[in-house]
């Protein structure tokens, strides 16, 4: 069984920088059915969408519009109001009744959807011109020389910012008017930053949430501004970046200390993030909402803004403080680290119903953190973020999923941070985790294997419509059951949840394979997950359908590995290995077999009781010792340097023979950006073992460099794939 390494100033502490986007980005409308006022009327309604696009409708789904004075009316075909006032279902006039069975809702929401365009796109060049620093465009090397050979870029799923590691601190503005007032700031500053805050119901503060994503990578802290504007908060719909201006400029009135410095943390000249929240509940007129979303100050018409001592002001998000403000906060929080949508938000297909079609509603839903996993426990319990999330962000590396006959287990994500992953390319990708109902998962709509399916595009990702296309989703998923979300609102776990709960393996139809593992273009990965198996809050399983998983427990059993090499001593097992300077000795209670040891990097299988029979150049096959006793073994030797440049790469581990004594190695990304040099690498006489692990699935450069015995100058780039 394998698993991998399984009105005062508050001091705040967290990191978060800049970032561009093609639109805003927003967080899904909390769907809770809420009874309002409507003209005299008591009416049910819910609103759906975000800051992009909202509705509002009746609990029987019809689309209502609001007047200039709030009235609710039934929406008509144009997608505007009708002369029918909206009421609830019973209530309704018979001419209502008349017009509401011969309306042709589906083009009342087209149209409806036509006439509230995105008011936050950016120009399409402007967002070219801000990727082109991570976008490589560099000579890389063949298979095995140093070569000039050009290559066309690499358009690889950007990197997290900067501020997404280490202790950092954000400023936060409370921003009211002369009507509305902020929140307490000591109870706002203590579900931002007070450690295990579990007061009135919460899981945990801000900081705990990020402290717990990132296993303590990323430990932010908030520091409070209170500030006051002088125009009614309303005022400002519609030209929402007026009121981050005027709040800048009360800030630095006020605090005429304030050390833009201590924000910067990358020292770009940027402020990393600016949370701005505005006191009372959200404020809307005339179909348009203020805030409920995350942007940058230079795509307003204000552009940066003057910070002090050579900072700007740039990068911000603005929500409101009284309603659901812990799940926006980390949502919006999470948008200013770098990652994307993962709810339907863009598409009318987010919001159509699929009762009767092939797919269903998309989305990554309660399952994720940014979908509509954040109102999870009323918005108490976002979960935890996804092995694909904690990945991006530089808090997990994946360990290579390999189709072998061991039996494979993942601990708990929240306790183990440990995923598999399988590549189809360098843009695609399948990711096992288990998820467990503990703390920030506590809340999710059931436990066991979560599998997803990440298919990275450049266009979709600067357009933050990952998830919109029901058909080809891109953060996906991959259900084990057959329960299907046929419309948006079921998405919410703590509302239509329930159509979520067959999602993990085995979950709650016992889905115990997932056969075959399937790219996008239909080529087969895997032959299959099998004999999957949930226990004690472990999941097991094996890519061999005749390989039981056993107990799937965490200790070591009847089978184990060992892994030796010419500084290191084999680990203990059943079976026992043993290393002399020229050969390997395998020992089991029955039988021993001692085998040469070459230059280079030798596998063996010990299966049998026979002798080994050799398989290829670089390992021997050998059947059972017993039914129940298998050991692989890796043997690395003392290359020597007089042998021709060798080079092999067995899982994670690549191993070069024949190069110079004390050779400089340097390991780069394919665009020629080094990413290591001299870690995870062992080094004997002649020789290098590289510890690929820590850089996940994909294709490096590995460079080496140095002077042999014979006074021969050795500059070596060659190509490595890990799986």
């Amino acid at each position: 069984m394998v698993f991998g390494k399984i009105s005062k100033k508050f001091a705040l502490v967290v990191g978060v920088a800049g970032t561009l986007s093609v639109v805003s980005f927003a967080y899904p409308v909390n769907p809770s059915p809420r009874v309002v006022d409507n003209g005299g009327d008591s009416l049910t309604v819910r609103t759906l969408g975000d800051e992009h696009y909202r509705y509002t409708q009746t609990l029987d789904g019809f689309l209502v519009v609001a007047d200039s004075a709030g009235i609710y009316y039934f929406a008509d075909e144009n997608g505007t109001a009708s002369k029918f006032k909206a009421k609830n279902k019973g209530a309704r006039s018979a001419a209502a009744e008349k017009f509401l069975n011969r309306l042709d809702s589906k083009k009342a929401f087209k149209k409806h959807r036509e006439r509230h365009p995105d008011r936050h796109k950016l120009p399409m060049n402007a967002a070219r011109a801000k990727r082109a620093s991570w976008v490589p465009a560099s000579s890389v090397m063949d298979g095995t020389e140093t070569s000039g050979e050009k290559l066309p870029p690499v358009l690889r799923l950007p990197k997290a910012e900067g501020h997404a590691n280490g202790t950092n601190r954000f400023p936060v503005l409370l921003i009211e008017d002369n009507s509305t007032k902020n929140l307490d700031s000591a109870s706002l500053y203590a579900i931002l930053n007070q450690e295990n805050y579990t007061r009135n119901g919460y899981t945990g503060s801000v900081r705990d949430y990020f402290v717990d994503q990132s296993s303590g990578k990323f430990v932010p802290s908030f520091d409070i501004y209170l500030v006051k504007v002088n125009s009614s908060l309303s005022s400002y719909i519609n030209r929402d970046y007026a009121l981050i201006q005027e709040g800048i400029a009360q800030l630095k009135k006020k605090y005429t200390s304030f050390n833009a410095a201590l924000y910067d943390s990358d020292n770009d000249g940027d402020i990393d993030a600016v949370p701005v929240l505005y006191a009372g509940a959200e404020l809307s007129s005339g179909g348009k909402t203020l805030g409920g979303y995350q942007y940058e100050l230079q795509w307003n018409e204000c552009g940066k803004q003057d910070a002090g001592g050579g900072k700007r002001f740039n990068s911000y998000f603005l929500i409101q403080q009284k309603e659901q403000l812990f799940p926006t906060f980390v949502h919006e929080f999470s948008h200013t680290m770098g990652l994307r949508d993962h709810y339907c938000v863009a598409s009318d297909a987010c919001y159509s119903q699929y009762q009767n079609s092939q797919y269903q509603a998309p989305g990554a839903h309660a399952w994720d953190v940014m979908a509509t996993g954040m109102y999870n426990n009323n918005g108490l319990t976002p979960p935890n973020y996804s092995a694909f999330e904690r990945n991006f962000m530089g808090w997990l590396d994946y360990t290579t999923l390999e189709d072998d006959f061991e039996v494979k287990m993942l601990p708990p994500l929240n306790s183990g941070n440990f995923a598999l992953c399988v590549k189809a390319s360098k843009d695609e990708w399948f990711v096992f985790e288990n998820r467990q109902k503990v703390k920030w998962d506590g809340a999710l709509p059931n436990h066991g294997m979560l599998v997803w399916h990440i298919d990275y595009n450049l266009q979709t990702w600067d357009n933050d419509v990952l998830n919109d296309d029901p058909a080809h989703q891109r953060v996906d998923v991959v259900e084990a059951g057959n329960k299907r979300v046929t419309e948006y609102y079921d998405g919410f776990g703590g509302y239509g949840g329930g159509n979520l709960v067959d999602d993990p393996f085995p979950g709650s139809q016992n889905v115990t394979q997932l056969s075959p593992l399937n790219s996008w273009s239909g080529s087969q990965l895997l032959s299959g997950i099998f004999n999957i198996t949930e226990k004690n809050t472990n999941v097991c399983f094996s890519t061999d359908q005749s390989v039981s998983v056993g107990n799937c427990e965490a200790e070591a059993s009847s089978s184990s590995a060992a892994e030796i090499s010419s500084s290191s001593e084999p680990r203990s097992s059943s079976s026992s290995v043993a290393k002399s300077s020229s050969s390997v000795r395998i020992r089991s209670s029955s039988s021993s077999w001692t085998l040469p040891v070459s230059s280079s990097s030798w596998t063996w299988r010990v299966s049998s009781s026979s002798v080994p029979e050799m398989v290829s150049s670089s390992s021997y096959e050998l059947p059972a010792l017993s039914s129940s006793s298998e050991v692989s073994v890796r043997v690395v030797a003392s290359a020597n340097v007089a042998e021709p440049f060798k080079m092999q790469v067995v899982g994670n581990v690549a191993t070069f023979a024949g190069i110079p004594n004390d050779a400089q190695i340097t390991v780069m990304d394919v665009s020629g950006h080094s990413i290591m040099v001299q870690k995870s690498v062992v080094q004997t006489r002649g020789m290098a073992v590289v510890d690929l692990q820590p850089f996940g699935c994909g294709i490096y450069l590995v460079n080496i460099r140095g002077v042999g015995v014979n006074g021969q100058r050795m500059n070596k780039t060659v190509k490595v794939m890990r799986k």
